[in-house]
């Protein structure tokens, strides 16, 4: 891609994750557009060097999960690579039923097979939900959190040397989740 057409793809994709979770809003009391999620992990992995089809499946890593988009829609839209990305972050449909500890188990399971690329936006996308509880932890149970913080802990674990940067930014945010929550350390 040229400098341009970076920029326009990544503008679409942008403007299609903000269309897809255009009702939603983050955890919490303040009623975060739910879009400032997507934003950050793009703008963590981009910060980390990542490639713009990385970039890109960062924007619409929660797309498929949360929209009536497809994986056929990205494919056509963005190109195979970052569809591939995306796939690798989408939860299989049968996981939405399951107890956040299972699915974390599950994600945690799946991403050592995952593309780099892939592994490096989980880590951002953990490290942005983290930041969130470090931000407002009394928008949380501290069960929840506490749970969690664990499974962010176990599907990063499964993620890590991909990106030693967002790994770092990752296990400094979880102390001081660990800490606003009232757990270790």
């Amino acid at each position: 891609m040229s400098p341009s057409g970076d920029l326009e793809a990544v503008t679409r994709a942008a403007l299609l994750a903000a269309r897809a979770h255009a009702d939603q809003t983050r955890k919490g009391r303040r009623g975060i557009p739910y879009i400032n999620h997507p934003l950050e992990v793009a703008h963590l992995v981009a910060e980390d060097g990542a490639a713009t089809e990385t970039v890109i499946a960062a924007l619409l890593h929660d797309v498929v999960e949360d929209s009536a988009t497809a994986l056929p829609d990205i494919e056509r839209d963005f190109g195979r690579p970052v569809a591939e990305l995306v796939e690798a972050l989408t939860d299989a449909p049968a996981w939405e039923e399951l107890p956040r500890p299972e699915r974390k188990r599950l994600q945690a399971g799946h991403m050592p097979e995952a593309p780099s690329e892939a592994r490096r936006i989980k880590i951002a996308d953990q490290l942005s939900n983290l930041r969130d509880i470090a931000r407002e932890p009394e928008a949380w149970s501290p069960d929840d959190a506490a749970t969690y913080i664990d499974g962010a802990e176990h599907v990063v674990a499964a993620c890590r040397g991909v990106s030693p940067g967002l790994e770092a930014a990752f296990d400094a945010v979880l102390a001081e989740a660990m800490q606003k929550i009232g757990g270790a350390p």
